[in-house]
């Protein structure tokens, strides 16, 4: 046994540990590593969060840039608290992206690839998955996208027809080059609801995406609801701040 002076920082430092390891095991028991396989054959990493509740609503998290899934860290834990099933998909071109060295270069390297593919494979197996659960209500589902994630979630949200859409950091006049401007798709999207969500000094859209939001909300017809934080911030870095997490959780349960 340990005794003297050094007892008790041992002691503190095992019950730290402890501590941490009993909020692992408690956070781990709800997350499923789900390997998805697409129409096309791609195999994408997802980490689901099931609802214990029955006919829960759902929720597909689109990545940014990086199409990487761990970047939103605790966020869906958060909205999965909330009470919804949660799915946070990484997107195709996860490693081709690692392997940029910075963030200048993952959008040149992100703006080679077949863009549309993250609509109609990725997305869409995503929205399988989801449906296909029994926890899950298939006519409540809904996107949050951020960034590039945006963009997929827009046209997807036109595309599968799904409930509601929060969109984050959104910027410009195309979802993606060479398809619908971004009005028409707010047209076809109809009256269901959408969220918009940036920051004053969001660098997206060469730091016009506050403007952009402004113009998307005046476009939208129906439920649409604009929401621009103070300060700077993008994407999934304005949607991990605390009180921004808990407003897009409190729309979502009033919109679907």
């Amino acid at each position: 046994m340990v005794k003297g002076k050094y007892s008790k920082p041992i002691f503190l430092i095992f019950l730290i540990l402890l501590c941490s390891f009993a909020q692992f095991a408690v956070e781990g028991v709800a997350a499923e590593t789900v390997d998805l396989t697409t129409d096309d054959g791609t195999k994408l990493k997802c980490t689901y969060f099931p609802s214990s509740m029955p006919n829960a609503p759902g929720i597909i998290l689109l990545p940014d840039t990086r199409c990487d899934r761990m970047n939103f860290g605790s966020i869906p834990i958060k909205l999965n608290e909330a009470g919804f099933a949660v799915l946070a998909m990484d997107l195709r071109y996860k490693d081709i992206i690692a392997k940029a060295r910075n963030r200048k270069e993952q959008i040149r390297t992100i703006q080679k690839q077949d863009l549309m593919a993250l609509v109609k494979y990725d997305t869409k197996s995503g929205i399988n998955f989801l449906s296909s659960k029994k926890e899950v209500d298939p006519k409540r589902i809904a996107l949050i996208g951020t960034s590039l994630g945006s963009r997929v979630a827009i046209i997807s949200g036109v595309e599968y027809d799904l409930k509601a859409l929060v969109l984050i950091s959104l910027s410009g006049e195309e979802a993606f080059p060479g398809y619908k401007p971004i009005k028409q798709l707010l047209s076809d999207y109809g009256e269901k609801p959408i969220l918009f969500m940036t920051a004053k000094k969001d660098w997206g859209g060469n730091f016009k995406a506050a403007e952009h939001n402004k113009i998307y909300y005046d476009w939208k017809n129906g439920k649409k609801e604009l929401k621009i934080w103070s300060g700077s911030g993008h994407g999934v870095g304005i949607l991990s701040k605390k009180e921004a997490i808990k407003f897009v959780a409190a729309w979502l349960k009033s919109n679907i």
